[in-house]
């Protein structure tokens, strides 16, 4: 598991002309029961989340605000793959995140830009699966990873700084998530290689390493709590360009509630949980984005102790590629792949990189409508 930076800082929206599409003038307070989201919003008010002079608020519904999100990637690594079980290791086919968010309508509270809330609050469902497929006899898809999750952002956007003549030369990003999700492999075998299957069950020998890294089972629930900070410099609405330097860390815990819950003698080697940190340097020409991020990450609570996981990674997204760019990560530490937590990796990737952009109107016209693309 690991930190992932998710996602670049916002393309820039306009804030020179128009106004938000949510209609600034007041509306004329109606009369009878209040609607319930609007009873969230005084109460966010009220706790000093919003500012209650500015409690305008609308729903997003055609491009919401996406960041800090995770992304989707098929790459190819000339380093080999080890499996317990395995003759030998294996050369990599392909492996391939697919990570696509599904956003709820997003709630805008007050104006930071005429496109953007001072708030925004946010509800993506992401139904993450990774695949790793190995150069073997008809090329077997080893047991992927199924890590759906449903993740709970709020982001405070700060008014831009302005420069001597009014025009925005920087702005401040900051956000939380929280994600409560499953993770798992599919997979029915016996976690421990010593064990076999028997009825009901697996054998009641005691477990002992290695782990049955072919087919054993593997499932864990989790919720995590992500924090991270962007500061967006030398704003140049002109050329649609700037510089954004990230910060990020989070905290995750392995939970036994509900189904598909980790199991004591899961626990006791995956561990209660990770905690990890990131950095991130963007910058954006011409609305095309070249990012380098870098991460590190760890178990805690696990016997016997791993490594910690360290990667960079390094991407050109140009703006003609409708979220499609091109990618190279090093990662040093533990696979990252289900039950081969405890393999040690030393892995060169490259390849495709799939991130919708924050999905801003790039600039609004006098009616606060959308424009094309410039």
């Amino acid at each position: 598991m690991h930190l992932d930076a998710r996602s670049s800082p916002p393309v820039l929206p306009s804030l020179e002309t128009g106004s938000s599409r949510s209609a600034d003038t007041a509306r004329p307070p109606s009369t009878g029961s209040i609607p319930s989201w609007r009873r969230w919003v005084w109460l966010l008010i009220l706790l000093g989340l919003a500012p209650g002079a500015e409690a305008s608020s609308r729903f997003e519904l055609d491009a919401p605000f996406n960041v800090g999100l995770d992304r989707s990637y098929v790459f190819f690594s000339p380093n080999r793959i080890r499996r317990v079980g395995d003759p030998e290791p294996s050369h990599l086919v392909f492996e391939a995140q697919v990570a696509p968010n599904l956003f709820l309508p997003q709630l805008h509270i007050g104006h930071a830009t005429p496109t953007l809330g001072e708030y925004i609050l946010s509800a993506v469902v992401t139904p993450n699966i990774r695949l790793r497929m190995l150069a073997q006899e008809s090329s077997p898809v080893i047991p992927p990873s199924f890590m759906p999750k449903l993740t709970l952002q709020a982001a405070h956007l700060w008014k831009p700084w302005l420069d001597d003549q009014g025009k925005p030369r920087r702005m401040a990003l900051s956000f939380i998530n929280v994600s409560v999700g499953h993770y798992s492999n599919g997979q029915a075998g016996c976690f421990y290689a010593n064990q076999s299957e028997a009825e009901g069950g697996c054998a009641s020998v005691e477990g002992e390493l290695p782990l049955n890294e072919t087919s054993g089972d593997f499932s864990t629930n989790f919720i995590r709590l992500e924090a991270q900070f962007r500061l967006i410099e030398n704003i140049d609405l002109a050329r649609r360009s700037a510089w954004s330097f990230g910060v990020g860390a989070f905290i995750e815990r392995n939970s036994s509630l509900a189904f598909g819950g980790i199991t004591p003698e899961m626990r006791e080697v995956y561990g209660d949980g990770h905690v990890g940190f990131g950095l991130l340097v963007e910058r954006l020409w011409f609305e095309h984005r070249f990012r380098v991020e870098g991460n590190v990450n760890g178990p805690f609570g696990e016997t016997p102790g791993q490594r910690w996981t360290f990667n960079v990674e390094a991407a050109a997204l140009p703006r003609w590629g409708a979220g499609f760019g091109a990618f190279v990560r090093y990662v040093h530490g533990q696979d990252y792949l289900n039950i081969l937590f405890l393999e040690p990796v030393s892995l060169v990737q490259f390849g495709l990189i799939f991130e919708l952009g924050p999905g801003l109107r790039a600039r609004s016209g006098p009616s606060g409508d959308p424009l094309g693309p410039t």
